[in-house]
């Protein structure tokens, strides 16, 4: 970058985590042995410890043993002050080590030890999370974007693309909301497509618009978006890593597919129910409070996976309704 391309050694220095100094003696070396004079520079300089006499030592542990309580500050203040002998506290600690006169220091209790935060919304549509996924398709990157319902788990979006766009997370997000409302708070990272620090990005607009309140989560913090990101790491182990795919079309099918199975089939165990279809999102035709698409008219649980959800939710798999679903009303505990 230097010889040949001219790039000034300040920026080299700078973008590689090295000092000029050492960047000037790189070159001299190469000018004047070629790439041999850089070869030599790998190992470096050999840096051995000076070697204690055994005497020293053999104070160290003299004193240890005639004085117990003494510690490794302690013993090496005295032998440098009492004797002259020139002994670090490093050297006293190895000693110790050495001939196994440490105790082992019991970890001091915390006073008000942090306790994990759990939190979790009382009814469906409440929050919604949402976040990103990539992975490897077919030596090329590849993009889940998910909506998941904080309440349920139930996955109220999800699609595969080739790039991370916002237009892509709008179109997930306004499928979504056709098929199951508008939520009242959605939460996120702030990642580019989600917020920006510059302004108002257009899934924010979109969130306004739709009078939906937006919660982020601090940076490099994924414990806040814990639920999806658990669901991340289960569609990873579960179906991902073992999936073959012919083409990316048949990716996006098969994902979708899964994601079917996911909502209605696959026992929740977070919700701690025994219940296959765990999905607590309602469905009721001429119901529309709280399922009014903003994007697609007033469609209210249609299409593929609104059929699929009143079948497992309000008929169950052999036409049984499920019990304990929070949309029937009057169930009470049941119900809750």
């Amino acid at each position: 970058m230097y010889l040949e391309e001219g790039f000034s050694p300040e920026l080299i220095a700078r973008q590689m985590g090295v000092g000029k100094s050492t960047l000037s003696k790189w070159v001299r070396l190469y000018r004047d042995h070629g790439e041999a004079g850089l070869k030599s520079q790998e190992a470096g300089p050999s840096r051995q410890r000076p070697k204690v006499a055994a005497a020293v030592k053999t104070k160290v542990v003299e004193l240890k043993r005639r004085h117990p309580d003494l510690g490794i500050k302690k013993i090496s203040q005295f032998l440098r002050r009492a004797l002259f002998l020139p002994v670090s506290r490093e050297t006293v600690r190895r000693t110790l080590h050495e001939q196994q006169l440490l105790k082992k220091r019991k970890p001091k209790p915390q006073r008000n030890p942090p306790k994990p935060r759990f939190f979790e919304r009382s009814t469906p549509n409440q929050l919604w999370q949402t976040d990103i996924f990539t992975f490897r398709l077919a030596g090329k990157n590849a993009y889940l974007i998910g909506f998941l319902d904080d309440y349920s788990r139930y996955v109220v979006g999800l699609d595969v693309f080739r790039s991370q766009t916002t237009e892509h997370v709008l179109e997930v997000y306004r499928t979504a909301v056709a098929e199951y409302g508008v939520p009242k708070e959605m939460l996120s990272d702030q990642g580019r497509q989600y917020s920006s620090w510059r302004g108002t990005t257009r899934f924010e607009a979109e969130l306004r618009k739709d009078r939906v309140h937006h919660i982020k989560s601090r940076p490099h913090h994924p414990m806040t978006l814990g639920k999806i990101e658990r669901f991340w790491k289960t569609i990873w182990e579960e179906f991902l890593v073992r999936a073959q795919f012919d083409s990316f079309e048949s990716a996006r099918e098969r994902v979708r597919l899964w994601v079917k199975y996911y909502n209605h089939q696959r026992t929740h165990q977070a919700l701690g129910r025994v219940v296959s279809g765990r999905s607590v999102l309602c469905h009721r035709p001429g119901t529309a409070a709280g399922h009014r698409a903003r994007h697609g008219g007033e469609r209210v649980g249609t299409g593929v996976a609104g059929a699929a959800a009143q079948s497992v939710l309000h008929g169950g798999a052999d036409g049984r309704a499920v019990r304990g679903h929070p949309c029937r009303e009057g169930q009470g505990e049941d119900a809750r």
